[in-house]
């Protein structure tokens, strides 16, 4: 076992917040799948994401997804800031043991779970008239085993939600 350094943590974990934020919310706005995001989306996790929004614990992604698209005109993101840490550098939770090259991925950080925080402006609706709000939101995001095997479906996501927390301020 070969834990990632301190400068490996950072660089990876940072990208992968990055990336994350920027399709994730694009997503959102454009009212696109969202399950594909979530641990949910496959049967290498033996556990389901924990989502809360605004307080309210929602069983599936299906349900966060009907709940903005029951916001009638769309809900359009702004991520304003994004703050991001490891939880585990070495998270193998539901891990396969038929991962190839297993040490190599976790001293280049590919293990780790990480947190993300976001911070930025929720509309409801178009137009200059439609509401906006500030919201928080905080991820803890984990590796998808799949995207680890040999030849993984082109497109697939390197980090899934394990657990979710949005709060519209």
């Amino acid at each position: 076992m070969t834990l990632p350094d301190a400068e490996t943590e950072v660089k990876t974990s940072s990208e992968a917040a990055e990336n994350f934020v920027t399709r994730y919310y694009e997503a959102l706005s454009r009212r696109t799948a969202l399950l594909p995001f979530y641990v949910n989306s496959t049967t290498r996790y033996s556990i389901k994401a924990d989502i809360t929004i605004n307080g309210a614990r929602l069983e599936t992604p299906a349900d966060y997804y009907n709940l903005l698209v029951e916001q009638g005109q769309g809900v359009y993101y702004e991520a304003e800031s994004i703050d991001t840490h490891v939880v585990n550098p070495s998270f193998r939770y539901d891990a396969p043991d038929n991962i190839p090259n297993m040490d190599r991925m976790e001293k280049k950080g590919e293990l780790m779970s990480i947190v993300v925080t976001v911070m930025g402006k929720v509309q409801y609706g178009k137009g200059r008239e439609a509401p906006r709000k500030m919201f928080n939101e905080t991820f803890v995001l984990v590796p998808n085993w799949e995207a680890m095997q040999r030849n993984p479906p082109r497109g697939i996501k390197q980090w899934l939600i394990m657990s979710q927390n949005f709060r519209a301020l």
